[in-house]
């Protein structure tokens, strides 16, 4: 009697053959979403929470559905390059 061949470790076949674990693939937690949201919007209006309109950096990342650390990782650095 044949015996099935060895289920697949990952979703694309068996390219590690049955006793070796696959690699730990990229797994997106965080980190900068799928831009919906106009990034030029975004740095308008942490610049001018930055002036000091009355707006906090957690209003500004609620309004456009980011994260305070996706601001201050992708947002900062782009006003801080336009000084």
């Amino acid at each position: 009697m044949v015996s099935a061949p060895p289920k697949p470790n990952d979703s694309t076949g068996d390219r590690h053959g049955p006793n070796i674990p696959p690699k730990r693939g990229y797994s997106q937690r965080g980190g900068r979403p799928g831009l919906n949201a106009d990034f030029m919007a975004v740095c308008d209006a942490v610049g001018e929470a930055r002036k000091g309109n009355g707006e906090t950096m957690s209003d500004v990342a609620g309004r456009f559905g980011v994260s305070r650390a996706w601001l201050h990782k992708w947002v900062y650095p782009a006003l801080q390059e336009a000084d």
